[in-house]
């Protein structure tokens, strides 16, 4: 892929995209289309593809924590640079680009704002290809390579550098540490070398993102849901209306919930089982689709899509199955994103099995 230019123009679609791949989790992207768009302040940004970094390294970056709270407390600037010496410090090395921890939501986005503020390009792919939430769950890790050092940081000075941990533990010393950042900081995680990027990455997410962006903004120009999702290169699962969501908080971890939809043709009942994203689909008690393919849940009429935690009883919807980044299904990865990683006792079900 050449060189290409991230300006304003594209972040509409950008925002459209990486939230689709945001499997209903990875957080609102709006108001991270608005930060995107004042960093941006009429310039652009390098998008490379792997094959166009001459060499070197390119450093993880993204943020960690609730969404809800980045909204809340937007970044003032300076967040990445603290996070960035941090590394560069440890290790010694100076990046050539950044590549974005995950794809899928705020992340997706928050890469370029990163960006802007190193004055860094950014490399077209990321670790996760999608929406995901728990950072022993980056490609890198599922290929058992080290997350750390990693740090985390704000603009405020606060800083926690971690060093010589599995990424099981990183998971659960950054997400105690959160509540001292204010529920959320920026994250850069251990650099990788350029000529790894194609074995231990999710190449193309970035370009993936902005091309289901551009074709997702024709959906309401279309009557029919079967023809639009085609465009997006996924299936209907169903057309109907939520007639239930239930929902269970858990005493530590991530809350857990189901969603019910009512077929509006045939009245086939299709439940989706959902944590921070949706996670499973069943129809008549069926499986038929899973992570780490995509679930997707879109207002009927306007084709916005419909977050997990907002999804409510009466929505006329339509639920889409998407293809999930083929790294996932790779037999030495495919479990630490299965759907028994979320503690539900069903074997994965790709999209060429039900198609």
């Amino acid at each position: 892929m050449p060189i290409r230019y991230l300006g304003e123009p594209d972040v509409d679609h950008l925002a459209r995209g990486a939230t689709l791949l945001g499997s209903g989790g990875g957080g609102q992207t709006d108001t991270a289309a608005r930060l995107l768009r004042r960093s941006l302040a009429g310039d652009r940004i390098e998008l490379l593809s792997g094959d166009a970094v001459p060499g070197g390294h390119v450093l993880p970056v993204g943020i960690v924590g609730a969404v809800s709270a980045f909204t809340e407390r937007l970044p003032s600037g300076g967040e990445w640079a603290p996070v960035l010496e941090t590394i560069v410090n440890r290790t010694g090395i100076g990046p050539a680009g950044l590549i974005a921890i995950e794809a899928g939501g705020v992340n997706g986005i928050v890469v370029f704002v990163a960006a802007a503020e190193l004055g860094l390009p950014v490399i077209d792919a990321d670790l996760q290809g999608r929406a995901l939430p728990r950072l022993d769950q980056m490609s890198v890790a599922a290929l058992g390579e080290p997350l750390t050092p990693l740090a985390i940081g704000d603009s405020g000075g606060r800083l926690l550098m971690l060093d010589s941990l599995s990424p099981q533990a990183a998971e659960r010393i950054v997400r105690s540490a959160l509540t001292e950042f204010g529920g959320w900081a920026a994250i850069a995680l251990r650099p990788l070398p350029v000529a790894l990027l194609d074995r231990v990455t999710i190449l193309g997410t970035l370009s993936r993102a902005l091309r289901l962006g551009a074709r997702h903004a024709a959906w309401t120009r279309t009557a029919d849901p079967r023809e639009a999702a085609a465009s997006l290169g996924a299936r209907v699962l169903v057309t109907g209306r939520v007639i239930e969501v239930v929902r269970h908080r858990a005493a530590a971890g991530f809350g857990r919930g189901s969603v019910i939809i009512r077929g509006g043709l045939d009245g086939t009942l299709v439940r989706l089982e959902m944590e921070n994203e949706y996670l499973l689909a069943l129809v008549d008690g069926r499986p038929v689709a899973s992570t780490p393919d995509i679930l997707c849940v879109l207002d009927r009429t306007s084709g916005l899509p419909i977050s997990c935690d907002t999804v409510r009883g009466g929505a006329e919807v339509v639920a889409l199955h998407l293809p999930g980044p083929p790294f996932w299904w790779r037999p030495e990865a495919v479990d630490v994103v299965a759907p028994r990683a979320f503690g539900l006792d069903v074997d994965p079900v790709p999209l060429r099995e039900t198609s």
